[in-house]
């Protein structure tokens, strides 16, 4: 595991997710209207597709094609048509950066 620095922290305004790459993993950072930021991988569960850029309402994030909601802290899912949750990654801001924590 190894800390990867993702985007400056002062790129990422709160109320957003934002889709990053990091070597072969598609992840979207997300700042909450609090503050509090989270990384979860960019794919729906229910068909593949990628979250993307958007705007977090009520601590989720939906899939654009159909409505799925997961939660950005967790990354359960909090409407369907997904079956199950997606993944989330310890999460830090060092020096004006956030990292996430990634496998090698």
């Amino acid at each position: 595991m190894a800390w990867i620095r993702l985007l400056p922290a002062a790129d990422l305004p709160a109320g957003t997710a934002r889709p990053v790459r990091a070597g072969a993993d598609d992840l979207l950072v997300c700042r909450t209207d609090a503050g509090a930021v989270h990384v979860l991988e960019d794919v729906c569960s229910h068909d593949d597709a990628p979250l993307g850029a958007q705007n977090i309402s009520e601590g989720c994030v939906a899939c654009p094609r159909h409505g799925a909601r997961f939660d950005v802290a967790t990354g359960a899912v909090r409407r369907s048509p997904a079956p199950v949750g997606i993944e989330t990654y310890p999460v830090r801001i060092k020096d004006g950066w956030i990292e996430a924590e990634l496998e090698d």
